[in-house]
């Protein structure tokens, strides 16, 4: 079964250098500059998302968690 990386925001602590943002091979996950010195929380892409599960080990607050992809609803787009 395939699956996707989704971010928590309520816990993502939305670091200016994210791990997680720098690991992941087809950079799905990306954040929004608010000012100077604040980020949004990160989000993933999902329709770039492979599965990988790189930022899974990357996130410090671990605020990732991966989820099964329905493949039924994608096959009927």
């Amino acid at each position: 079964m395939k699956k996707y990386a989704v971010i928590d925001s309520a816990v993502c602590d939305r670091s200016a250098g994210c791990p997680a943002i720098r690991v992941c091979p087809v950079e799905a996950i990306s954040h929004e500059k608010l000012s100077m010195f604040s980020y949004g929380p990160s989000v993933v892409d999902t329709d770039k998302c492979t599965g990988c599960s790189k930022c899974l080990n990357y996130c410090p607050p671990k605020a990732i968690k991966m989820h099964a992809r329905d493949e039924q609803k994608l096959s009927k787009k």
